[in-house]
C-alpha cells in the first residue's frame, strides 16, 4: 500500500510540472515577419544622385536575382560604385496601424534608406569621408505616418558600393518588439562578442610582456605576448562601429582598416609561424627566416603608404597570396619537426593547440558552400581564439613544471651545498698538496728550461761580427726561452765561408733540443762540403740524411737557408751560393738595379720537402748570384713575414722591400733597426707568435775593411776534417 501510495504521489507530480510547462509556453506566436530581401531592383548611378534622379530612372531598375553575401561586388566588381535599390511592400493585416522596423543583417558599404520618399536614416559615409558600417546589422524606425496601412510601400537605398560590398537577402520588417532583439542578437554575434575575446587577448598579451621581462630566457613568452597583441587589434575591425575614435572621425576608414585588420592579420600570421619554432624548440633556417621577414615587409610597407582603400582592394588578392605561402611555410616545418623524435612531443602539442583553428576554417568552408546567402560569422576567428586559449594553458604548464623543477632544487639545495661543500674541502686539501708538488716541479722546470736557454744561446755565434766585405746585423728572438731557429757563421781567419739559418717545426724544449742536434751536424757537413767545393743543395741533402738518421723517431723537421761564399777570384764580386731547403724566400737589394728580389732558385729543377720528414722525397732549390759592393741580402723565419696585428693582417714582405730600398745607404744594424720598429709599429707592440730570427748581410769594399780587436774569428783547421764521421747513405724515399 506504502508503495502504491508513493507511485501515485510521483505520477501526480509528473503530470502537474508538465501541465505548468505547456500552460507557460503557449504565449503569444511571433506573428511572421515581412521578408523584401529577395524583391530588390538596382540601378547604377553617380555619387551626386537623389531620390529624385531614382524616381525618374525607375525604368531603368533591374532586378537582383543574386541573393548572395557578396551579391552587389558579383555585380558591379570590387571598384567604387553608386547604387539605388528598391522594393516594394504591403503591411499585412495583423501588422496594420503598428509601428514598424526593417532588419537588414549586413549591408556594406555604407547606405541611405528611404521609406515612400522620405529619408529614415544614413549609416556610414559616403565619399570623401567615407565609412563603413563593417559588421554590424542594419535597424530602422518606419514611423506611422510614412506607412500606407494599405497599398504598396516603397523603400529606395543608395549604397555606397567597393570591396566584398552586398546586401542581404534575409530582410525582414516586423513591430520593434520583434525586430530589435533580432538585431542586436545578429549584432552581437557579427560585432560585440569580440569585444570580450578583445580584453581576453589584450589582457593575456600583458601577462606575457611582464613574464618576458622577468624570464628573458623564454622569447616564445614575448614573441606570444605581440601574437595576443596583433590578435587583440584584429579583433577591434569587426566592434569598431562601437568604438568612439571610429564613430566620430577622429581616424579616417582607410587608416582604422590598416591598423585594426591588414597590418594585424599579417604580422599574426608571421608571428604565428615564429612562435611554432620556438614551442617545439627549434630554429627555422636562416634562408627561410630571411623569406618570412621579407614577406612580412612587402605587405606592411605598401600597407602603410597606401592612399584608398581602393587601393587595399587591389592588392588583397597578392596578399592573400603571400599569407598563403608564410602559412605553408609554418606547415611545412610543423610536419618535419613532427616526424623528428626529439621534437616530435612539443609538435604533436602545438598541432593540438591549432586544432580549433583548423576546425573553425573547416566549418567556415562547409557553412558558407552550403549557404552563401548569410553573413555567418567567421568560425576560425573563435577558432584562433580557442587555439590561444590553449597555448596559454600550455605555456601556462610548461611553467608550472619549470617552477616545479626549480622548487624541488631550492628544498634539497642545502643538502646538496653541503655534501658539495665537504667534497670541497676535500679536494682543496688534495689540491693544496698537488699545488705545493706543482710549485715544485715548475720551479724544478724552470731552471731547467734556463739552463736550456743559456746553452742555446751559448751553441748561437755573436749576433753582430764583421768580416772582410760584410757588414753583417742579427735579431734573434725567440717565443719562449728557448726557439727553434738557430745561426751559424763559417769562416776562415776574416774570410766569411757561409751563413746558416734554420727554422726548426714546433715551439719549446722539443724544438730547441732538435737545434743543439742540428747544429753540429750542419757545421760539420757544410765545412766538409765547403772544402770539396760541393754545390749547396746537395750539402742539404747530405744534412737531410744525416738529422733521419741521428734523430730517429722525433716528429719535429725544419727549412733552412745555407749560403756560400766565394770572393777569391774577385773581391769585388763575391759569388754566392743559396741553398733553399723549403725555407721563405731570401730578399736581395741590387745596388745597381735599385732593386729587391726574392731568391726563388735559379738551378732549373723543381723544388720540394724540408729537412727531417720521414719517408718524403726532396729536391732542394740552389741559386747563384753575385753580391757586388752595396748590395744587400736579407734572410730570415717566417716569424717575420707572418706576424700579425689586431685585424689578423700578416706583416708580409711590402713593407720590408720598402724599407731595404729606400734605406739601401744605411749600416746593416740601422737596417735591422727599422725593420723591428716597423713590425712593433704594426703588431702594436704585441708578443710574437712564433720564434723571430733577421739576418742582414751587406757587401762592403774589402779593401775599407778594418779588423776588430775584439772579434773572435771562427777558423777552419784542416785536422777538423781528417776525422769527419761518414754521411749515412740516403734512406729510401716515398714521393709524397
Amino acid at each position: 500500500m506504502r508503495l502504491r501510495q508513493k507511485l501515485a504521489n510521483t505520477t501526480a507530480l509528473f503530470f502537474l510540472i508538465l501541465t505548468c510547462a505547456v500552460l507557460l509556453s503557449c504565449g503569444q506566436k511571433e506573428p511572421p515577419p515581412i521578408e523584401i530581401g529577395r524583391n530588390f531592383y538596382y540601378w547604377e548611378s553617380t555619387l551626386e544622385s537623389t531620390l529624385g534622379d531614382a524616381l525618374k530612372n525607375a525604368g531603368e531598375f533591374k532586378k537582383l536575382d543574386d541573393y548572395s553575401e557578396h551579391n552587389l561586388m558579383h555585380v558591379f566588381g570590387k571598384d567604387r560604385h553608386f547604387v539605388w535599390l528598391r522594393a516594394d511592400f504591403e503591411i499585412p493585416p495583423y501588422y496594420r496601424n503598428a509601428a514598424l522596423a526593417m532588419v537588414i543583417p549586413h549591408l556594406r558599404f555604407a547606405d541611405q534608406v528611404y521609406c515612400n520618399n522620405v529619408m529614415i536614416r544614413q549609416d556610414g559615409s559616403f565619399p570623401p569621408n567615407e565609412r563603413s558600417t563593417l559588421f554590424m546589422a542594419h535597424f530602422f524606425n518606419f514611423p506611422q505616418n510614412v506607412l500606407k496601412q494599405e497599398g504598396k510601400n516603397t523603400i529606395f537605398i543608395k549604397v555606397f558600393v567597393q570591396g566584398d560590398a552586398g546586401i542581404s537577402s534575409h530582410i525582414t520588417i516586423q513591430p520593434p518588439q520583434f525586430s530589435y532583439p533580432k538585431y542586436e542578437k545578429i549584432n552581437f554575434i557579427n560585432a560585440r562578442i569580440y569585444m570580450l575575446l578583445f580584453g581576453i587577448m589584450f589582457f593575456t598579451f600583458i601577462l606575457y610582456l611582464i613574464l618576458w621581462a622577468n624570464l628573458r630566457s623564454f622569447k616564445e613568452y614575448l614573441v606570444f605576448a605581440f601574437l595576443n597583441l596583433s590578435t587583440a587589434l584584429l579583433n577591434t575591425y569587426f566592434f569598431g562601429t562601437e568604438l568612439p575614435v571610429y564613430t566620430t572621425d577622429m581616424i579616417s576608414h582607410l587608416t582604422f582598416a590598416k591598423i585594426s585588420f591588414c597590418i594585424p592579420g599579417y604580422v599574426a600570421v608571421y608571428l604565428t609561424t615564429l612562435f611554432a619554432s620556438y614551442f617545439y624548440d627549434a630554429k627555422h633556417p636562416f634562408p627561410v627566416k630571411i623569406v618570412q621577414q621579407a614577406i612580412l615587409l612587402i605587405q606592411v610597407i605598401p600597407t602603410i603608404f597606401a592612399t584608398s582603400y581602393s587601393f587595399l582592394i587591389k592588392v588583397s588578392p597578392f596578399m592573400m597570396s603571400l599569407v598563403g605561402i608564410q602559412v605553408t611555410i609554418g606547415i611545412y616545418g610543423l610536419v618535419k619537426h613532427i616526424l623528428i623524435k626529439k621534437y616530435r612531443k612539443r609538435s604533436i602539442l602545438l598541432l593540438i593547440g591549432l586544432t580549433p583553428f583548423f576546425i573553425g576554417i573547416t566549418i567556415d568552408a562547409i557553412v558558407r558552400a552550403y549557404d552563401n546567402t548569410w553573413a555567418y560569422p567567421y568560425f576560425f576567428t573563435f577558432g584562433w581564439q580557442s587555439s590561444i586559449v590553449i597555448f596559454i594553458i600550455l605555456l601556462a604548464n610548461r611553467f608550472g613544471k619549470m617552477y616545479k623543477n626549480n622548487e624541488k632544487l631550492s628544498s634539497h639545495l642545502r643538502e646538496e651545498v653541503e655534501s658539495r661543500t665537504i667534497d670541497l674541502k676535500e679536494a682543496n686539501n688534495a689540491l693544496s698538496v698537488l699545488n705545493e708538488r706543482l710549485e715544485k716541479d715548475k720551479h724544478r722546470s724552470d731552471m731547467d728550461l734556463e739552463m736550456a736557454s743559456l746553452v742555446q744561446r751559448k751553441f748561437l755565434p755573436k749576433p753582430n761580427i764583421r768580416f772582410r766585405g760584410w757588414e753583417i746585423a742579427v735579431c734573434y728572438a725567440p717565443r719562449s726561452k728557448v726557439s727553434g731557429d738557430f745561426y751559424d757563421y763559417y769562416s776562415f781567419n776574416d774570410t766569411l765561408n757561409g751563413i746558416t739559418l734554420f727554422d726548426v717545426s714546433g715551439h719549446g724544449l722539443s724544438a730547441s733540443l732538435v737545434t743543439m742536434l742540428s747544429k753540429n751536424i750542419i757545421s760539420r757537413l757544410f765545412q766538409t762540403g765547403f772544402r770539396r767545393k760541393e754545390h749547396v743543395d746537395k750539402i742539404l741533402t747530405k744534412i737531410n740524411n744525416m738529422i733521419l738518421y741521428e734523430k730517429g723517431d722525433i716528429d719535429n723537421y725544419m727549412t733552412g737557408i745555407l749560403c756560400s761564399f766565394d770572393d777569391s777570384e774577385a773581391p769585388s764580386k763575391c759569388k754566392v751560393e743559396l741553398g733553399n731547403a723549403g725555407h721563405p724566400y731570401p730578399l736581395k737589394y741590387s745596388l745597381i738595379d735599385n732593386e729587391v728580389f726574392e731568391l726563388k732558385g735559379n738551378d732549373g729543377k723543381e723544388h720540394y720537402g724540408a729537412i727531417g720528414m720521414r719517408g718524403i722525397k726532396v729536391s732542394f732549390a740552389r741559386s747563384n748570384f753575385v753580391m757586388s759592393t752595396g748590395d744587400i741580402l736579407l734572410l730570415y723565419t717566417d716569424g717575420l713575414t707572418e706576424a700579425t696585428n689586431q685585424k689578423q693582417e700578416q706583416f708580409g714582405l711590402k713593407t720590408i722591400k720598402k724599407i731595404i730600398k729606400e734605406n739601401h745607404a744605411k749600416s746593416a744594424d740601422e737596417l735591422l733597426g727599422l725593420i723591428i720598429e716597423q713590425l712593433e709599429l704594426f703588431t702594436e707592440y704585441k708578443e710574437f707568435d712564433d720564434d723571430l730570427t733577421i739576418i742582414i748581410a751587406k757587401r762592403k769594399n774589402p779593401s775599407e775593411f778594418v779588423n776588430d780587436a775584439e772579434h773572435e774569428d771562427v777558423e777552419i783547421y784542416e785536422e777538423q776534417f781528417e776525422e769527419l764521421e761518414e754521411v749515412p747513405d740516403e734512406p729510401e724515399q716515398k714521393e709524397d
